[in-house]
């Protein structure tokens, strides 16, 4: 794979977001269609309002490969958000990469905490949650998404005490 440059969204990209989430999701999951509604709500209300945020996308050989998003929670809080990185290009250090834009994008903007949801069968994701400092602070059952039940789980990440 050439060099992966990331950089931030731009027309149709928001859409690819959404297209590669429900591809994965079924593909691996068999996750249900409601799932790409929430996908698709959250980045709709984004390209309205992304002021506080950004979503960025990782390419490869001039084709996106993977994407991430910091979203406003609060004025001290941002929210990760739509992280993940093509199957055929997971284990190349691009989420590695792309978490690091991320929180970097967080601290210049001020964010004092950092959230995140995800469910438990994202094992390979939950470990770089936890090398990159996240803890896990709380867990719900969703039998929305899959036609059995799933652990959602929020982890967090304290950028500054003050």
């Amino acid at each position: 794979m050439s060099r992966v440059k990331i950089r931030p969204f731009g027309p149709g990209d928001a859409s690819y977001v959404s297209y590669l989430h429900m591809k994965l999701y079924w593909e691996r999951y068999q996750f249900k269609p409601v799932f790409e509604y929430y996908v698709m709500k959250g980045l709709m209300e984004f390209l309205r309002d992304p002021e506080g945020g950004q979503l960025w996308i990782a390419e490869a050989d001039g084709a996106a490969v993977g994407a991430i998003a910091i979203v406003r929670a609060r004025d001290d809080t941002a929210q990760l958000r739509w992280f993940l990185v093509d199957p055929p290009c997971q284990g190349t250090g691009i989420g590695r990469e792309l978490l690091k834009t991320a929180l970097v994008f967080c601290r210049e903007r001020g964010y004092k905490h950092v959230f995140l949801w995800t469910v438990g069968l994202l094992e390979t994701a939950r470990r770089l949650y936890k090398t990159s400092g996240f803890t896990l602070a709380e867990e719900k059952t969703n039998d929305e998404w899959t036609d059995g039940v799933i652990t959602e789980e929020r982890w967090e990440l304290v950028l500054s005490s003050e």
